[in-house]
């Protein structure tokens, strides 16, 4: 075999042994397993019901409850319907403490990713507040300054009014602006952080106002079941009659129910 035949031959060879690795390298790598689904979008209708008690006895007999409820309505389009409720009650040796009830309405239209224009409608009722109803419809706009996944924060500004009526004295009506902020944190899968200000002046006198703040804490159960527990702060800068408490605060627990 002469010298050029063999260097070709030994060629030949080489290549033969090395085809099975570079077959092997440029095969595409084959799934482990098949990729688990993507979840399901949620529902473009979701609530909440909520209820806590607490009963104490011994020296003094104490009693609790407290009852709430949420709707939001997301079509996935522009549009964003929400509700909520809540009434909160407590005694003490059979003599109501706390006796007080809220409730809003509101519409929110997307104007993009971040930015949103509402209209909205509040009423509040507090026995010993003295007010018997305090209306206020509003219109407004807000945005996202953070807007993720497992954290959100919002402000928004709105202006109206607000209808008055405390008892033993004349109803009153009066333009009004509000401002609030809010803020979502899902601190895992089955725990959820909240926070939440608002604030309403009275345009005929600004030192009209009234302030609400409160912080909550959600935790799974079971299956559409949390545990909540909220920190509510209530203040009212000129109450009628001026000799009662400006500040109301309550710390209340509650089973919720998700749907």
């Amino acid at each position: 075999m002469t010298r050029k035949a063999f260097t070709a031959f030994s060629l030949v060879l080489l290549v033969a042994a090395a085809a099975p690795a570079f077959s092997q390298v440029a095969a595409p790598a084959k799934p482990m397993c098949p990729c688990p689904p993507a979840d399901p979008p949620p529902p473009a209708l979701q609530g909440s019901f909520s209820a806590g008690l607490a009963l104490t006895s011994g020296n003094t007999d104490t009693s609790s409850f407290n009852l709430g409820f949420n709707l939001v309505y997301d079509p996935k389009t522009h549009s964003l319907f929400k509700a909520d409720a809540f009434y909160l009650r407590s005694a003490s040796d059979g003599l109501a403490t706390t006796d007080k009830a809220g409730a809003s309405l509101r519409y929110e239209y997307k104007l993009t990713e971040r930015i949103y224009a509402f209209a909205q409608v509040g009423y509040q009722r507090d026995r010993f507040k003295n007010v018997t109803y305090l209306i206020t419809p509003m219109l407004g706009a807000g945005t996202y300054l953070v807007k993720e996944k497992n954290l959100e924060l919002t402000a928004d500004a709105s202006v109206g009014g607000a209808f008055e009526k405390d008892s033993g004295f004349d109803a009153t009506s009066s333009g009004a602006f509000s401002l609030g902020q809010g803020f979502v944190w899902k601190i895992a899968p089955t725990a959820t952080f909240t926070e939440k200000a608002t604030g309403l002046w009275k345009t005929n006198d600004t030192s009209d106002c009234f302030y609400h703040f409160e912080l909550g804490l959600a935790a799974s159960l079971v299956k559409n079941f949390e545990l909540k527990v909220a920190y509510l702060v209530d203040y009212k800068n000129l109450p009628n009659p001026p000799t009662l408490r400006k500040t109301d605060t309550a710390l209340i627990a509650a089973v919720v129910y998700k749907f």
